[in-house]
């Protein structure tokens, strides 16, 4: 007797995207992530559910005042290795040749102890709410000062984690978030509990960032971290359900990989037979595609390809070996009769939409031949 055909249910990715996962889609898995998106996330734009859907990213937020204890500080143009402090209440006064007995006086000081010569200082954490401790950072260094510059403590919190760029840190809750050449990192406001964010999903493209301009903006209605970056994309980090999302203000469609998804066995092709999605009521219209690779990582990189394109505005048609859309509510079922090893299922739209479900009915279709 033939094997009969499987039906797969194929849920959100709501553990964002990652690529440092294993690639098979596992299909009782109640989470797992996408190989890529642009512009979705795991809550809905509809109704805030946690159905997944399409996402509106904001662009950099202002940055707070450089004041710590009612003083100004700066990074000093002369020495890079030196940040200055300017005198209590008056933001214009730099003249550190006073008194030291004068406890409000302009100050300055290195990252490093009594004796040592500090490195080069890439930026440091002021922000309304903390007056008691300042983080301070440079590219591969974190240190935190209690206190006051002119009596306070200077304590080294890390000798290989920095920071990389003046503004790529933000503030939620007493916790502050900050971009590493390592990867995104928190750490108290006290300089306790420095900690990777999600070393196990952190994607590859916020691995080894240089951008002098990135900025991080916490933004609360959203629970989440904005990692702005000069190139495209800039990246969400939902800080409640701790997943990733890029995304592009330039543009308002949204994309999204469901897979990869093996469709035969380890020897066998596998024959997509029918595809039946459910958009939420309210959703714009849903382009669906399916796009083919002979391995679960082929399948991946063609996906991305693929979107990547369609930003770009240049062809991909040769990634897709099945395409059509859905409309809000239930659709009809389609009969793609796509033959493969793995696949990617790719939702597009060009509105705002939320995922209900999708169901994909695949039957073995003979021997793989090489």
């Amino acid at each position: 007797m033939p094997p009969k055909p499987r039906t797969l249910e194929l849920r959100f990715p709501s553990l964002g995207v990652t690529r440092r996962q294993v690639h098979e889609r596992v299909f009782s898995a109640v989470s797992y992530g996408s190989p890529w998106s642009i512009n979705c996330r795991l809550e809905d734009p509809l109704d805030a559910r946690l159905r997944g859907g399409s996402f509106t990213g904001i662009s950099a937020g202002s940055r707070p005042s450089k004041t710590y204890r009612d003083r100004t500080l700066r990074i000093s143009t002369a020495n890079t290795n030196v940040i200055e402090c300017s005198a209590k209440g008056d933001s214009t006064d730099y003249f550190f040749g006073r008194d030291i007995s004068n406890t409000a006086r302009a100050t300055r000081f290195q990252l490093a102890g009594d004796d040592g010569t500090g490195p080069d200082i890439v930026g440091f954490a002021t922000y309304a709410d903390e007056d008691r401790y300042l983080i301070c950072w440079s590219a591969s260094e974190t240190w935190v000062l209690a206190g006051d510059p002119t009596t306070g403590t200077l304590r080294q919190v890390s000798k290989q984690v920095g920071m990389i760029a003046e503004d790529a840190w933000c503030e939620a809750n007493g916790v502050i978030y900050f971009l590493s050449s390592r990867g995104l990192y928190r750490v108290g406001a006290d300089g306790s509990g420095l900690a990777a964010v999600s070393e196990d999903k952190v994607p590859e493209e916020l691995i080894s960032v240089s951008d002098d301009d990135c900025t991080l903006t916490y933004q609360h209605s959203d629970r989440g971290v904005y990692i702005h970056l000069t190139t495209d994309p800039d990246w969400f980090y939902d800080t409640e359900r701790d997943g990733f999302w890029p995304f592009d203000t330039d543009t308002t469609n949204s994309h999204v990989l469901i897979g990869p998804l093996r469709l035969g066995g380890p020897d066998t092709y596998g024959m997509i037979q029918q595809i039946h999605g459910i958009m939420a009521i309210g959703s714009a219209d849903v382009k669906w595609q399916v796009v083919k690779g002979n391995t679960a990582e082929q399948a991946c990189d063609n996906g991305k390809a693929a979107i990547t394109a369609a930003l770009a505005g240049t062809a991909y048609a040769q990634y897709v070996s099945a395409e059509g859309t859905w409309g809000e509510g239930r659709s009809y079922t389609s009969w793609p009769r796509v033959r493969g090893m793995w696949c990617c299922l790719w939702l597009e739209s060009a509105g705002s939409w939320a995922f209900e479900s999708v169901h994909m009915t695949v039957s073995p279709s003979g021997r793989w031949r090489g």
